[in-house]
This record gives C-alpha cells, sequence and structure tokens, in this order.
C-alpha cells in the first residue's frame, strides 16, 4: 500500500477542503465587518436620543 502512488482523488478532494475553509473565513469576516457597523451604528443612535433626550430635560 505504501508503495503505490497518491490518489488524485484524495489530493483533489483536499484541495476543495482547503477552498472551503478560505471562502468561510472571507464570510466569517464580513460578518464581524457588519456587526461592527451595526454595532456603530446603533451607538450613534444612542448618542443622538440622549442628546435629545438631555435637551429636553434642560428646557
Amino acid at each position: 500500500m505504501e508503495d503505490r502512488a497518491p490518489d488524485v482523488s484524495s489530493s483533489v478532494s483536499q484541495q476543495s477542503i482547503t477552498q472551503q475553509s478560505v471562502s468561510s473565513r472571507q464570510r466569517e469576516g464580513r460578518g464581524a465587518w457588519v456587526l461592527t457597523a451595526y454595532g456603530i451604528s446603533g451607538l450613534a443612535l444612542f448618542a443622538l436620543l440622549a442628546y435629545f433626550f438631555s435637551d429636553f430635560i434642560a428646557h
């Protein structure tokens, strides 16, 4: 068994697994940026509401 050449299909499947892991990492990165953008937008909205609320209380 050890004397035989490696099977071509196993190397092809290994390449497809490697490509899938790379593409899944890219998708995870994009999701992190989207969550970061939502977080920043949420904080900005909260700050805007806090500003108007404090302005309303002050007057």
